[in-house]
């Protein structure tokens, strides 16, 4: 299995990816530290400089910036807002570090599309994850409305999250996305971890993209309090029904799609290069919940022990009817493995 990755410019985690890059799909990064994509605003974010210096040191790999906020506030849409985004686009082109966008909001691609087909042109237009593509003509949809763009069409999509664990589903929908369009590639989110079918997922999207705009403050807060993390401490069963796909299980989807994505570009350097190790090896020894994306946050309190986890875990949750109150597979899972840990201060000294 093949991998597409985040990329930020550190050393230590260059040298990894450059080590293996054979099973490297494309990467994928933030445009700046003053551009909306799909999380909330990072500290330290890299500057374009110094991004695009790393990201022509990789030539041959797609290398793709995030524009993917749920939505772009109205003056990013035309005058010195669209010119600024274009200027930087054609920035990244000139030092040869840019190679497509992935996108959620269409009129922004439309924009940019009529403002600069030079830019366009000379960029493919990769479709986010938040389109949700779970059945052809969904895909179908979106890859149409692409097409009445100057941009290039992709050569890559990622699948909805929802048929990460359900594979005769996603054997359909890859058999028919193959037959129509050739050479399409086909990819799902690997460490996934938010709630299957999340029920806050359209405002949490909202949100981060209003955070951009105004003063609607969103975090974990907002999470533990009233969304997936309060839901997920409650019932630690939901954690395991995420759908998340383990190193070890990637295997499993082989053949089915061409690669998965791994998550963690606001995650530290060094974290993100164990997370990428783990699924690069096929295997982590820890902490199941520190692994994925959005559950990271509940690390400090719950731990899920990935090794503790059962061989069959893939096979059996696989297809799952998701009816969680019937089933309790992975509540009682849950019960079994996931426990508490004692907050306080480490102890020092003898």
């Amino acid at each position: 299995m093949r991998y597409e990755v985040p990329f930020v410019p550190d050393p230590a985690y260059a040298a990894l990816l450059a080590a293996r890059a054979g099973d490297i799909a494309a990467v994928y990064f933030r445009l700046g530290p003053d551009i909306p994509d799909a999380r909330l605003p990072g500290m330290g974010d890299a500057a374009p400089q110094e991004l695009a210096a790393g990201l022509a040191a990789m030539p041959g790999l797609p290398r793709l910036g995030l524009l993917n906020a749920a939505f772009y506030a109205p003056e990013a849409l035309s005058g010195d807002g669209l010119r600024d985004l274009l200027l930087l686009l054609e920035g990244y082109l000139a030092a040869g570090a840019i190679t497509g966008i992935v996108y959620a909001d269409h009129y922004l691609l439309t924009a940019l599309s009529d403002a600069s087909p030079e830019v366009a042109g000379a960029l493919v237009a990769v479709p986010s994850i938040n389109f949700r593509l779970d059945r052809f003509e969904r895909l179908a949809a979106v890859l149409e409305a692409i097409d009445d763009t100057a941009f290039r069409p992709p050569d890559a999509v990622i699948l909805d999250r929802d048929l990460n664990r359900d594979t005769a589903r996603l054997a359909d929908l890859a058999g028919r996305a193959r037959r129509a369009f050739p050479g399409l590639r086909l990819g799902l989110m690997a460490n996934e971890g938010c709630l299957y079918a999340c029920p806050f997922k359209t405002a949490h999207d909202a949100h981060i993209a209003l955070s951009r705009l105004a003063a609607c403050r969103l975090g974990p807060d907002t999470h533990r309090e009233l969304g997936c993390l309060r839901t997920f401490f409650a019932h630690p069963g939901r954690m395991l029904a995420s759908p998340f796909i383990r190193p070890e299980d990637a295997h499993s989807l082989e053949g089915l799609v061409d690669f998965l994505k791994v998550c963690g570009r606001t995650r530290p350097a060094a974290d993100l290069a164990v997370i990428v190790a783990a699924y690069l090896d096929g295997g982590y020894h820890g902490n199941l919940a520190w692994l994925l994306d959005t559950q990271e946050i509940l690390s400090g309190r719950l731990d899920v022990p990935n090794e503790a986890l059962p061989a069959d875990f893939f096979a059996r949750t696989d297809g799952c009817s998701h009816h969680c109150r019937t089933c309790g597979y992975c509540a009682a899972l849950a019960g079994r493995i996931v426990r508490e840990r004692e907050m306080g201060l480490p102890r020092l000294g003898g």
